[in-house]
């Protein structure tokens, strides 16, 4: 068969459609077909989009995000509803909603059922998949699967694991992994970087050094190898184990990204973080004591948080000079604690999916107006990515963080042409 799998666009003037990073879901997914026998062609839209009404293909497979969730809908009306499936985390979380637009929708991962709901021999309209067990058993993604994909001068994505043990109030993430860690082992893992035509990797695991055991035996075996510029998320954690963090630095990790999410301290508490303003601090020491930069990102909206709390955050960010930040505002993702509570409150006002982004207020905030809260994150966004800081770096000769800053302005100033009159927000929030 022929068979045809969508990542669909990502919402306007995003990081994401820049850097050209694709899901790894529909990749392992269309691999696995692949090496069934049967004819694959992956799209990603940030990449690649093709002309649909020429597009014909037995089965057409979408993956969706909550923000790209409109989009993927668009695309499926686009084919015969029997020849659709529909994937990913909101179809994981809303499935009754996504079923109104494929024949099937499945929950959870893939992997292990995708082959049977292909070939027919599952058949029910909500097929509930099972978490992958062992991860070394998957294949390595086919990434020449993807039209247009080119490398090798790109970031290659990489996953080493799946599932997160804690449940922060406004992630959707163990919904869709689960809450137990499964690791790849460290030699599967190097098996896999052997296969790619760069040296440039994002570990993109929620968190890259859950195992401290196995991220040490693969940090190892990337010292050996002479694997560098590589990039991971992590928590703030990983700073506290020396012996991990100096071979992370020895292993040229450029940078990390942290889900430091706020400095307010009862926001952490209600975000359920499990972490202090402490740890925070003191592991943005640790890690530039180590020469590794840092990606710190924040969540702002929280019922602790006021119009003080993102300013208080752009002058930590500066004054402890990380070196780029992502200023998401809270956001109601179906399926977990925030959107539960929030919507039982009545407070969540807008349901348009593609402004769930983590850019949009959607809900009306505690402490804060919406536009207030929304016109605070824009401005600090713009003092943190101005081109003042970009000339700033470029007389440092910081080269990296010069044109992280230029990339961020120019993201940002893209937004607010499209975003600055705040056209969805109701006129009590204005």
């Amino acid at each position: 068969m022929k068979i045809v799998l969508i990542e669909p666009a990502a919402s306007e003037a995003n990081v994401y459609s820049k850097i050209h990073m694709p899901l790894l879901g529909p990749i392992y997914l269309g691999t696995i077909l692949k090496n069934r026998g049967h004819q694959v062609e992956i799209f990603n839209e940030n990449i690649y989009r093709p002309d649909y009404s020429r597009l014909e293909a037995d089965i057409v497979g979408i993956s969706i995000l909550t923000s790209t969730a409109g989009r993927g809908y668009e695309i499926a009306r686009r084919f015969p509803k029997e020849k659709v499936i529909i994937g990913g985390v909101h179809a994981s979380l809303l499935s009754q909603e996504a079923l109104g637009f494929a024949r099937q929708v499945v929950i959870g991962e893939a992997e292990d059922s995708i082959v049977d709901i292909v070939e027919g021999r599952r058949r029910e309209p909500i097929v509930q998949g099972e978490l992958v067990s062992d991860l070394d058993s998957l294949p390595f993604p086919d990434f020449s699967l993807i039209k247009g994909y080119k490398f090798p001068s790109i970031v290659m994505p990489v996953s080493t694991s799946r599932g997160c043990p804690f449940d922060c109030s406004f992630c959707s993430v163990t919904k869709l992994f689960g809450r137990t860690y499964r690791f790849r082992s460290a030699e599967r893992v190097m098996d896999e970087l052997a296969t790619r035509q760069t040296k440039s990797f994002f570990f993109c695991d929620d968190n890259f050094t859950a195992n401290p055991m196995r991220t040490s035996r693969l940090l190892e075996m990337m010292i050996e190898k002479n694997i560098r510029s590589w990039t991971c998320q992590v928590r703030c954690d990983a700073a506290k184990n020396e012996g991990l963090l100096s071979l992370m630095a020895k292993a040229r990790c450029s940078v990390v990204c942290v889900g430091f999410e706020s400095i307010n301290v009862k926001t952490l508490e209600a975000y359920r973080k499990k972490q202090t303003l402490s740890d925070i601090i003191n592991a943005i020491r640790a890690f530039h004591k180590n020469r590794i930069k840092i990606h710190g990102m924040f969540v702002l909206g929280s019922d602790e948080d006021n119009q003080n709390t993102v300013w208080e955050t752009l002058r930590f960010a500066l004054k402890q000079k990380i070196d780029t930040i992502q200023m998401m505002v809270l956001t109601p993702l179906p399926g977990t604690k925030t959107f539960e509570e929030l919507a039982k409150q009545k407070r969540i006002f807008c349901k348009d999916w593609s402004l769930y982004d983590g850019q949009h207020v959607v809900f009306t905030p505690k402490l804060i107006s919406a536009r207030q809260l929304q016109e605070s994150v824009s401005k600090a966004y713009i003092r943190f990515y101005s081109l003042s800081q970009v000339f700033l770096y470029l007389c440092k000769l910081h080269l990296r963080n010069a044109f992280f800053r230029l990339m961020g302005y120019r993201i940002i100033r893209q937004w607010l042409r499209i975003n600055g009159s705040m056209h969805w927000l109701p006129v009590s929030q204005k």
